[in-house]
């Protein structure tokens, strides 16, 4: 069961879509949710330094600060009002540090939720959800900027691929799962490739009472690409969740997203759960 939610608040906005997904998740599972409010503070290279003034960077720091704690009395009003045992932690930091400091703090929690990064209001979302995903050892749950409506079950698609990935997802996802109302297992496979084996994920399910039908698409080498093509199933479907693997490496603290999570995590219409 989920227990135990993380949420990363954003800020600057009249409606945290992620906050406001979380609640209505946390009060579905009964669990216990903590809003982290961030004051981001600005990371100038030295060389920069010296051309800044500095009351420019006072200033800065006054309206990140502000910005958080906005951020946080926010939370807190609309988990109370939805009647949830909740708290907010605060941390002030680079967003290097931070998205850091969310991934360790991820370690002992259930479930994370982020927001997926918007390309209309550039901000710390990439780099959090990211970090989180290859960082954290748990699954992160990716919330879109576009979702209107709260957690309700409804369908689930479980792309799977037979990878180390999948399978944390998958793992991690079963609570989600219960609450759907159909479950589908996707594979999505080049014309090159063996197809994962459905069979032992379906026993699986089974013997957590779970009954989910397959289905397998074919794609070529040109379009659409796998990514597009698991987001059209998820259209055509009416799906409300993604559960998948997220794929990619930190090499020298520098991320590296594999190609189908970063394209699903910028095109994604419904919330993804994800785990690497």
């Amino acid at each position: 069961m989920i227990r135990d939610i993380l949420v990363n608040l954003s800020q600057g906005t009249d409606h945290d879509r992620a906050a406001a997904f979380a609640i209505s998740l946390a009060s579905k599972f009964s669990a216990h949710l903590t809003g982290l409010a961030v004051t981001y503070e600005i990371d100038v290279p030295p060389f920069y330094m010296g051309a800044l003034p500095t009351d420019f960077l006072e200033t800065q720091m006054q309206e990140n600060t502000a910005a958080a704690a906005a951020a946080g009395e926010a939370f807190a009003a609309r988990a109370a009002a939805a009647g949830l045992v909740h708290d907010v932690r605060s941390m002030s930091g680079s967003l290097g540090l931070a998205a850091n400091s969310l991934a360790e703090m991820s370690r002992a929690y259930d479930l994370t939720v982020v927001a997926q990064p918007d390309p209309d209001r550039p901000g710390p979302e990439e780099v959090i959800a990211e970090t989180v995903l290859l960082e954290s050892g748990r699954a992160v749950l990716v919330v879109p900027y576009v979702q209107r409506d709260g957690y309700g079950g409804g369908r689930a698609v479980v792309a799977w691929d037979g990878s180390r990935a999948a399978a944390r997802a998958l793992a991690e996802g079963l609570p989600l799962l219960h609450r759907a109302s159909v479950v589908e297992v996707l594979r999505v496979v080049r014309a090159s490739d063996e197809p994962a084996d459905c069979e032992d994920v379906l026993r699986h399910l089974a013997r957590h009472g779970l009954t989910a039908t397959t289905r397998t698409l074919h794609v070529g080498n040109g379009e659409p690409s796998i990514a597009q093509t698991i987001l059209n199933e998820v259209s055509d479907q009416g799906a409300d969740l993604v559960v998948m693997g997220g794929y990619g490496h930190s090499r020298l603290r520098e991320l590296v997203m594999g190609g189908v999570t970063r394209e699903i995590l910028s095109a994604m219409t419904v919330p993804v759960l994800m785990a690497h």
